[in-house]
């Protein structure tokens, strides 16, 4: 389904001119696992779904136009024994459904994963997954997870290290992560294993290292300076390898500041925001053209209630990111060895409005335009509808 290009300009344009720290992709599901839990409930019933229509008109040369029609869904009972620190037991299943496909695109990363993990062609339309997460809170503020992790945008990478879309292409992290969510600092970093060797395994490991770290100081009351460093690191080998060039490991990291300012409105507050980043990209292996690169970022946004946008701007030299967006991209579709542009830019406006919100579920639209001058068609585009839900019921109750 192609939609043309005046009609998401007519719209984009309603969205962003009703308002001028975005994510866009905002969901309304479950609290950070950071936040402490109910008390009272012993078993509780936990549920975390969407129904999702996106659009996208892609200019480029990684990946074409396409559409994402479909929902996904979460449930899973929690148990909370009583014990001196807060532990939480979750075992669900989790299910992704496209209508009329069986697959779509994801990062360069997840292209080739069902060799690496052993599935053939199994990523097929209806894609049901067990799930398990063991959740200790040893302090106030910190959080050890092992199982399904607290991933996708939660981690709150910046685009060029992670596409917001991989939220509705890609499975749920599995692994270890820690999370620690303070006053004035915060820490996430996590290893999502997607591979495991065993014996008799036909396929070598792959995993991935994530880190998203921060510290603000308080310039004045309405007033503040973030410093943030990020990290991803992509490891596809090991020891029983079916192919000699099989073992390589992409790094890319991130350093930036980020600038804080509320102005208090009469109905919400004002909250602005500009920052600037350094991007850095290095590979062991082999794999693609580039064994170095760079980049840099500079961000602008604001959110007002329930409306959210942002501005942005990258350059990069030799830039690659297996997660990132395309259009961060020094490769192209004529393979990993041949480099689509020494020079990746894009200059990007995306804006959210959150229509219905409530305390379990949010009803919003989001939409965003890409101009990328190193391509023949400059502009590219999203349009994006979505219902989220994720309520919790209380099954059995501690005796008081």
């Amino acid at each position: 389904m192609r939609i043309p290009h005046y009609i998401y300009t007519v719209l984009l344009t309603l969205l962003c001119l009703s308002t001028l720290e975005a994510q866009t992709y905002y969901r309304g599901e479950e609290p950070s696992c950071t936040t402490p839990p109910d008390s009272t409930a012993l078993l509780s019933l936990h549920v975390v779904g969407e129904g999702f229509f996106r659009n996208d008109e892609y200019a480029s040369d990684l990946v074409a136009d396409y559409t994402l029609p479909g929902y996904r869904l979460h449930t899973a009972l929690a148990y909370r024994p009583m014990t001196q620190l807060p532990v939480e037991l979750r075992l669900g299943l989790y299910h992704l459904y496209y209508w009329g496909a069986t697959r779509y695109p994801a990062g360069l990363a997840y292209q080739d994963l069902p060799y690496w993990r052993g599935d053939g062609a199994d990523y097929t339309r209806l894609r049901l997954l067990p799930s398990f997460r063991a959740l200790i809170q040893p302090a106030p503020g910190w959080a050890v997870l092992l199982g399904q992790l607290q991933g996708g945008t939660k981690h709150r990478l910046l685009e060029p290290l992670y596409n917001p879309e991989l939220q509705l292409t890609a499975d749920p992290e599995v692994g270890l992560q820690i999370r620690y969510e303070g006053k004035q600092s915060r820490l996430d970093t996590w290893i999502d294993w997607q591979s495991f060797i065993f014996g008799g395994a036909q396929h070598p490991e792959a995993f991935v290292f994530g880190l998203n770290t921060s510290h603000t100081f308080t310039l004045r009351p309405a007033q503040s300076l973030e410093v943030v460093a990020q990290a991803t690191a992509h490891h596809r080998g090991g020891v029983l390898n079916e192919r000699p060039d099989t073992v390589h490991t992409w790094l890319n990291t991130a350093l930036g500041a980020v600038y804080h300012h509320s102005i208090a409105l009469p109905r919400h507050p004002l909250h602005l925001h500009a920052g600037l980043y350094a991007l850095g990209y290095s590979q062991r292996g082999e794999h693609y053209a580039s064994d170095k690169g760079w980049g840099w970022l500079a961000t602008a946004g604001l959110s007002w209630g329930r409306w959210e946008s942002e501005f942005c701007h990258f350059e990069g030299h030799d830039f690659i990111s297996p997660l990132g967006i395309p259009f961060a991209q020094s490769v192209g579709r004529a393979g990993p060895k041949h480099l689509l542009t020494h020079h990746p830019r894009y200059t990007s406006w995306q804006g959210s409005y959150r229509i219905i919100e409530a305390k379990d579920y949010t009803f919003g639209v989001s939409g965003g335009v890409y101009i990328h001058p190193h391509s023949s068609h400059t502009m590219s585009s999203f349009l994006e509808v979505y219902l989220s839900i994720a309520p919790h019921f209380t099954l059995l109750s501690r005796q008081r």
